[in-house]
């Protein structure tokens, strides 16, 4: 039944278009408009390759989301309905070694769970200087030191405090005002992961366990000085860890109407659930109440020439069990100064974490690695927005900056350097500082625990062709060596992308990285650490303004992975807000980070269709 409804999914991507607008009476002379966003996404994995889990692959899915949006005046009331519906689970497939079943019972209990639900639903009232939203809002309080609730599509992060927002601004003044409980995408398309309540599976005696926590969050803004030469302000964020339901007495979960929407804060209730969470991922996942506060100058215009950003910000966790932990609290400070004058532009990043941690989701990791970029704050890197080689908890102890000069030696050219430093305590597992910034390890040389980051780039954006044509490239290298003398990391890198315009609505694309690494304990052959290769090249014919046919070549050398991926991709736009997407193929697995915030995604090999309908 469920090819059925793949087949049906098909049958409804490929029919004839549908296209129009929703027409609604006036009401009090007003017009009222609905806008409804369909995104449908049907997918049929490979099975897997060498050196990739047959848990992973073989599987279909077929994941949708609608959004509905009614507007009137000043209102608007809004709500995203996901559904996900999969077939051919590693659990139903007759092919299943009889010695792996229980584990695949076990991995399957919080993966591949049809569903339907509303992820997100909200109303606003928004005048020129009140918007106030009752329901699911994302937030963030300054660059996102203490506060950062938001969505990044790259890493499918969908995160909602539900409950309350209030904004407020009337120059010079401003304040903002958020209460609720997080509310994060509760299904990871990549794996089919789930933080709903696991299915039961034999040999559980407790009975299914939660992934996910009731997470409670407090916080303000107030700003003063918006439009005049220096601006301040000071925001406050209170996190409080509740249990997602009630347990009985022999603490087995009671799954009630009314016990999933709010949890339960008592006592004992969130000693179990906290008891269940992996200190190992850090010391604030298991922290019952967290609470920072931070401080904003900013000179948003130095006479035309620049700018400043200064926030600093302090952190307290209290765990239950150890209330009198002397490393309960942590500091931040982060600078950003950019200067222009003719044709250079300087931007200039300054960091200094002791103690400080970005506030993780109560994800109970162990069992769902692939959401724990579920994150509610996002302290800056200091670093390009796609670094993947910060390990550990790199940012959490640590000292450093980034200097990126821009040059413009001519209209159609712009040349850019960057380079980056960086002292870091917390990247190697066992590391750690106090809150004065003094290395604090439980045994062990601090030099082990301890690495100096160098890391330079450079490069150019060219447009020529009437600016129809560009080339962006860049290429750089990042040394990572401990105290000790020991390589952590190393790359050398280069990326790449050239477009040229052809004639009339044709040109082609043509995108690449490539990259040489090196990581401790990582492709070992012949009792050592080597080096390896990998990368992806990608070529694409552009037809504006409807079509992209792309095709596409991925490579590792790394030990224990395929070495080749192909694939091929087919986008066609049938207006400007709806279009189809075909992939076909394979693409290799690993690591993607955006501003700080990392998932592991794993390595993709099958067929997926994506429609995307406005009207």
């Amino acid at each position: 039944m469920r090819a059925g409804g793949f087949l049906a999914f098909v049958a409804f991507a490929f029919g004839p278009g549908v296209a129009g607008a929703v027409e609604l009476p006036r009401l009090a002379k007003k017009p009222v408009t609905l806008d409804i966003t369909e995104t449908s996404i049907a997918s049929q994995q490979f099975r897997e390759r060498e050196g990739e889990r047959f848990v992973d692959q073989g599987y279909g899915a077929w994941i949708n989301r609608l959004n509905l949006a009614l507007r009137w005046s000043r209102w608007t009331l809004g709500m995203r309905l996901d559904s996900s519906t999969y077939w051919l689970r590693p659990e139903d497939r007759s092919d299943i070694d009889p010695l792996q079943q229980n584990n695949i019972l076990r991995d399957g209990s919080s993966r591949f769970r049809d569903s339907i639900y509303p992820s997100k639903i909200w109303a606003t009232y928004a005048s020129p200087n009140l918007e106030i939203t009752a329901g699911d809002a994302y937030v963030q309080f300054g660059r996102g030191l203490i506060l950062s609730m938001r969505k990044i599509d790259e890493l499918g992060v969908d995160t909602t405090v539900r409950g309350a927002r209030i904004a407020w601004q009337r120059d010079p003044f401003g304040a903002t005002f958020v209460a609720g409980i997080a509310n994060p995408s509760r299904v990871d398309d990549a794996t089919g992961r789930a933080l709903f309540l696991p299915r039961p599976f034999p040999g559980d005696s407790l009975g299914p366990q939660p992934l996910f926590g009731s997470d409670r969050v407090v916080g303000a803004q107030i700003q003063a000085g918006r439009g005049l030469p220096v601006t301040l302000m000071t925001h406050a964020v209170r996190f409080t860890r509740c249990a997602p339901y009630r347990y009985d007495e022999r603490g087995r979960v009671i799954d009630g109407v009314f016990d999933a929407p709010l949890g339960s804060c008592a006592p004992r209730d969130n000693t179990l659930w906290l008891a269940t969470l992996p200190r190992g991922a850090g010391p604030l996942i298991g922290a019952s109440e967290i609470e920072m506060a931070a401080q904003v100058l900013e000179v948003p215009n130095l006479w035309g020439h620049g700018k400043i950003y200064v926030e600093g910000a302090v952190q307290r966790r209290k765990h239950d069990d150890d209330p009198n932990d002397p490393r309960a609290h942590g500091n931040a400070l982060y600078a950003s100064v950019s200067a222009n004058g003719g044709p250079v532009t300087g931007t200039l990043e300054i960091k200094s974490y002791r103690n400080f941690y970005a506030v993780p989701g109560a994800v109970d990791v162990t069992r769902a690695a692939a959401l724990n970029n579920v994150l509610y704050s996002a302290p800056p890197t200091g670093e390009p927005i796609t670094q993947d080689n910060m390990y550990g908890f790199f940012n959490a102890c640590v000292d450093g900056g980034r200097l990126r000069t821009d040059v413009r030696v001519a209209p159609f050219l712009l040349v850019h350097a960057t380079a980056t430093y960086a002292y870091t305590k917390t990247e190697v597992s066992g590391g750690g500082c106090d809150a004065w910034g003094k290395t604090v390890i439980a045994t062990g040389n601090p030099q082990d625990f301890q690495a100096t980051v160098w890391d330079g780039e450079t490069g150019l954006e060219w447009t020529f062709d009437k600016n129809r044509s560009h080339l962006f490239a860049s290429g750089g290298a990042r040394n990572n060596v401990k105290e000790n003398g020991e390589l952590f990391y190393r790359e050398v890198h280069a990326e790449y992308t050239f477009t040229k315009y052809i004639a009339g609505p044709y040109s082609i694309e043509l995108t690449g990285r490539h990259r040489i690494r090196r990581e401790e304990l990582q492709n070992i052959r012949d009792g050592a650490e080597k080096p390896w290769r990998q990368g992806e090249h990608y070529t694409a014919l552009k037809i504006a303004p409807k079509w992209v046919i792309s095709q596409g070549f991925e490579y590792t050398t790394q030990l224990g992975f395929p070495t080749y991926y192909f694939n091929g991709a087919l986008f066609y736009r049938f207006t400007s807000d709806s279009n189809v997407k075909l992939f076909v193929g394979q693409q290799r697995g690993g690591l993607k980070c955006v501003s700080g915030i990392c998932k592991v995604f794993p390595p993709y090999e099958g067929a997926r269709v994506e429609l995307t309908l406005r009207f």
